[in-house]
């Protein structure tokens, strides 16, 4: 249940609420700027703090708190002629919190920390809070407090004022929200914004002399907002619930569907999509796996353990990684065009599916297309530089680790690189795949300072016209067609019949709590990753995955096996489950996910299923101990260590 906020202003914010006393921080901060002076040698980061500001005038009625200060007094004692307007207003119980910045100085506005919370103590003790994290899946942490502590540069950073975490949005974070479980209340903070920016939730913590703990929790935004301009920003949400973060996943949702989110329907050939075979002809490194006349057999050898996909990647003549984004041209070496249209014809022929690769982020800036016109189009640093990145694949030499490929991403805020990803979308459907299948649309973001782009000075919108470039490309296919992507991002996911797994608690991770992203988004198959072989854990990732309800990626040595079968005892235990996934397919694909109504051991991970008027749960013993359900129709089942099951609740 959603508790009411009170909030007033006295000397700084305060907040409260029934059962809920929060203790601030004595002359703490509610909102950080940090001035850029844009000249070599000058300070880039100055920071300015709410504790050293002259008194603001205050303004409260109806609900609502008006904080201005005609100018602002940075950490060197500088004045500087900026006009910055904050306001809290309550919305059904809620907090939201408006800022505008009327810039008149000679510095940008580089960053808005706005709210932010120094928090003595939240409602319990630190060491018994609990950290809910849209981090990839989802992440779930004891102790935020000591979490945050163990962020410490060491080196690189101001930590003798505050330890301080980030966790972006997009990219990191596949929702723009985090939450704390602190005594009996679980306080939500969100961005609930039209425009969907690039941004940072931050937590902070006391530097390691200090006497005092604190811990701090704020989001930040990234106006780089120049001399002569008014910037505003809204959106940032404040709720208080019951001690249960489904209240406040619940919270979001609502407003999603409110705000952005159209409805999600499951094609039917997704519902009985278990994973995939994914598979790289044409190694990085330009060594041949296979060729498209094999691509027949690879598929029949994986049908037979479930998997009725291949994701294609590698097909065109430079191979992986290589001369994006030029077009995405056939290989002779590999067999040519017609013997690729003849191979997924075959495919589609036996019922199975082939979807192409393309790549939706990166610029090799060794091909033509760079060279000649993307260098405009690519993504600018805060020097105005290329943000670069570096994948070292190799064979077994040690060369290729040093001496490796650079590319650049580029900024959907140009219509030329929209207009190329356009483009590739076309190229590849023309061979007969059955839908596109762009990589690191949903988890590779970046701010963009080059100010010829659409987005011009507003360095964090970029991923607003991203959003944009999917929506489009969506409308550019059939029905049949599947459209998916590499990353976990809640905007991006709402367009996409599938996601590629990549990002935290994909595989299994100790603190991972997928439940979070998938209690919001049931509707959206999304894969596990990095189980590419039968490394020590393989059955451990399997049953992970299997238990959260996600599909299957399926790569062996990244790609590079000859057949499924190079890994007998993976292939089998993995046609199990899948056998296992299709006796109650309705409760995967069609039913809503939810957490064990009783708490489960830390090491026992599952979920509940339901469809209809009927519950499952899956249970997965990780530990070295028996456990045994003790509620529903199955109560008593014994559940062995290391061992998958289904029960009925």
């Amino acid at each position: 249940m959603k508790k009411e906020i009170r909030f007033q202003f006295d000397k700084s914010l305060k907040i409260g609420a029934e059962d809920f006393s929060p203790v601030l921080r004595e002359n703490g901060d509610f909102w950080r700027l940090h001035l850029d002076y844009c000249k070599p040698g000058m300070n880039h980061e100055l920071g300015v703090y709410a504790h050293e500001q002259e008194t603001p005038e205050v303004s409260a009625r109806d609900g609502k708190i008006a904080i201005e200060y005609p100018h602002i007094i940075a950490e060197d004692g500088t004045v500087h002629e900026i006009r910055l307007k904050l306001t809290v207003e309550e919305e059904e119980g809620a907090l939201r919190f408006f800022a505008e910045m009327e810039n008149h100085s000679k510095t940008r506005i580089n960053e808005l920390q706005y709210p932010l919370f120094e928090f003595n103590r939240i409602d319990g003790d630190f060491e018994d809070d609990i950290f809910y994290l849209p981090m990839g899946l989802g992440q779930k942490v004891q102790n935020p407090h000591a979490y945050t502590l163990k962020g410490h540069s060491e080196y690189m950073a101001a930590d003798y004022k505050d330890v301080i975490r980030t966790y972006a949005y997009p990219g990191e974070l596949s929702m723009p929200w985090i939450g704390v479980k602190s005594g009996g209340n679980y306080l939500y903070l969100g961005a609930h914004s039209d425009i969907m920016r690039r941004m940072n939730f931050v937590t902070a913590a006391e530097p390691r002399e200090s006497k005092e703990e604190y811990l701090i929790l704020s989001a930040s935004s990234y106006p780089a907002a120049l001399p002569g301009e008014t910037v505003c920003y809204d959106g940032f949400c404040l709720a208080l619930f019951d001690s249960d973060w489904r209240e406040g996943a619940e919270y979001y949702r609502s407003w999603a569907e409110q705000s952005w989110l159209e409805p999600i329907t499951r094609k039917d050939s997704v519902k009985h999509l278990h994973g995939w075979q994914r598979i790289i002809l044409k190694h990085q490194f330009g060594e041949i796996f296979h060729t498209y006349e094999e691509l027949p057999r690879i598929y029949k050898e994986g049908a037979k353990y479930g998997l009725t996909m291949i994701l294609l990647f590698a097909w065109w003549k430079e191979g992986m990684d290589n001369g994006y984004p030029d077009n995405y041209e056939p290989d002779e070496a590999l067999g040519g065009a017609e013997k690729l249209k003849q191979a997924i014809k075959e495919i589609n022929d036996l019922g199975g599916t082939v979807v192409l690769y393309a790549n939706g982020h990166l610029m090799d800036i060794s091909s033509e297309y760079y060279k000649k016109e993307g260098f405009r189009y690519s993504l600018k640093d805060i020097d105005n530089n290329e943000y670069q990145e570096f994948y070292k694949f190799s064979n077994n030499g040690t060369l290729l680790r040093e001496a490796h490929k650079t590319f650049v991403g580029g900024c959907f805020a140009t219509q030329q690189w929209r207009n190329q990803i356009y483009k590739i979308t076309e190229n590849n459907l023309k061979y007969g795949s059955n839908g596109i299948f762009f990589d690191q649309l949903g988890i590779v973001y970046h701010t963009c300072f080059d100010t010829s782009h659409e987005h011009g000075n507003r360095i964090d919108e970029e991923p607003q016209y991203r959003i944009q470039t999917i929506r489009h490309i969506k409308s550019m296919l059939k029905e049949e067609h599947l459209h998916g992507t590499e990353g976990i991002n809640d905007r991006a996911a709402s367009y996409m019949d599938y996601l590629h797994g990549c990002g935290f608690a994909t595989g299994y991770e100790p603190d991972g709590y997928p439940l979070i992203f998938r209690y919001v988004f049931p509707e959206i198959p999304v894969t596990n990753r990095f189980a590419h072989d039968e490394r020590w854990d393989w059955k451990k990732q399997l049953n992970y995955a299997f238990a959260y309800g996600m599909i299957y990626d399926v790569s062996i040595y990244r790609g590079r096996a000859k057949s499924i079968e190079d890994v007998p005892n993976y292939a089998a235990y993995l046609k199990e489950l899948i056998d296992l996934r299709k006796e109650y397919l309705d409760f995967f694909t069609a039913g809503k996910i939810d957490a064990p109504r009783s708490e489960l051991p830390e090491e026992v991970r599952g979920a509940e299923f339901s469809f209809g008027e009927e519950t499952i749960l899956t249970l997965w013993n990780n530990s070295d101990k028996v456990y045994v359900l003790s509620y529903g129709a199955d109560a008593g089942t014994c559940v062995e260590p290391g061992e998958l099951k289904v029960c009925r609740i």
